[in-house]
């Protein structure tokens, strides 16, 4: 497989009704009722986003049998393919999908307000430095929120719990937790922050974005 791929997708293509029909159709019934349990058709576009990178990638990938279950505070994984990661994210209207021979985490964030008592609470003042603005803490956030997704804790591990420090590239630490080997890598789409951990230097340096109303998307492999 290709060591690492970042998809991005904009889930607003997914406004035309004939585009998400289609998808839709295309998706496994467990994605098709985790669409289904959102009430509102934003949060369902951005669903329905996340498996359509989710599948392209895993097809791209060539994995014949897809069996996806949860760890015990809810990153999926594929039972029966150890040699394929993954770690889907969506915020706003933008989905995202890293695709990694090695363990993996991602995290997408709109840009967002932080009053200063959030910031207080999720950040140290070292972390923060001069720059208090909503794009810098709308970052951090996402790279605190990737790190947690590459251990599989979720918001359990506590956003506080982990340290950045930004130099020649940015460093982690972890209270807990061994990050010697972890790597931030980090992309910009729109308004979005994106954020990748992983075990390599430069994750991909070309991430693809996925059209689902383009013909070339319409033909990938269903899985």
């Amino acid at each position: 497989m290709t060591d690492n791929q970042l998809y991005i997708l904009d889930a607003r293509k997914l406004e035309n009704e004939k585009v998400f029909g289609y998808w839709y159709n295309k998706m496994p019934p467990q994605r098709r009722e985790k669409i289904d349990r959102f009430r509102f058709e934003k949060d369902k576009r951005l669903s329905l986003g996340a498996g359509i990178l989710l599948y392209t990638a895993l097809s791209r990938e060539e994995v014949k049998k897809i069996s996806i279950r949860c760890g015990e505070y809810g990153k999926p994984y594929l039972t029966d393919n150890k040699d394929v990661f993954f770690n889907i994210s969506h915020s706003g209207s933008v989905a995202v999908c890293a695709v990694s021979s090695r363990p993996v985490g991602v995290d997408v964030e709109e840009l967002r307000h932080f009053d200063e008592r959030l910031k207080s609470y999720v950040y140290s003042a070292d972390e923060l430095g001069k720059d208090r603005s909503d794009s810098r803490c709308t970052r951090l956030w996402t790279i605190k929120e990737s790190v947690m997704k590459y251990f599989g804790t979720g918001i359990s591990l506590g956003a506080k719990k982990i340290h950045i420090s930004f130099g020649d590239a940015i460093s982690v630490s972890c209270d807990g937790f061994d990050t010697a080997g972890l790597f931030i890598s980090e992309y910009a789409y729109m308004t979005a922050a994106i954020s990748v951990c992983s075990e390599f230097a430069n994750f991909d340096v070309a991430p693809e974005f996925i059209d689902p109303a383009s013909e070339q998307c319409r033909q990938v492999k269903r899985v």
